[in-house]
């Protein structure tokens, strides 16, 4: 009898629960959390993460955004405005099916 009740655990029903639970969740965290941010002239709404990189005797504060906006297709070299800051994408790989980006601040030729 168990045997019979196992299988409709895995049943398609079950990953469309979980599937609209994770988007739940992710328009509440893209609600709460997110800020806006323009890529390239276009708008996404983005959740911010901070990350100590530590290279040697060079350590530093590290900026990365997850874009929870649909339409996005990261690159490196795209151009960041986030929080009136300009920043350029320096690598990004894709965190729970949406890009998350590496950026660094633009430096004027000073």
């Amino acid at each position: 009898m168990l045997l019979q009740v196992l299988p409709s655990w895995k049943s398609k029903s079950m990953a469309n629960a979980f599937d609209k639970m994770t988007e739940r969740m992710d328009a509440l965290t893209a609600k709460r959390l997110g800020r806006t941010a323009t890529i390239n002239g276009d708008e996404h709404i983005a959740v911010e993460s901070h990350l100590l990189p530590e290279l040697g005797p060079v350590a530093g504060d590290g900026i990365n955004l997850v874009i929870f906006s649909a339409g996005y297709q990261p690159a490196r070299g795209d151009e960041v405005i986030y929080k009136s800051q300009g920043y350029t994408v320096t690598r990004w790989l894709l965190f729970n099916g949406k890009p998350q980006i590496w950026i660094e601040e633009v430096i004027g030729d000073d």
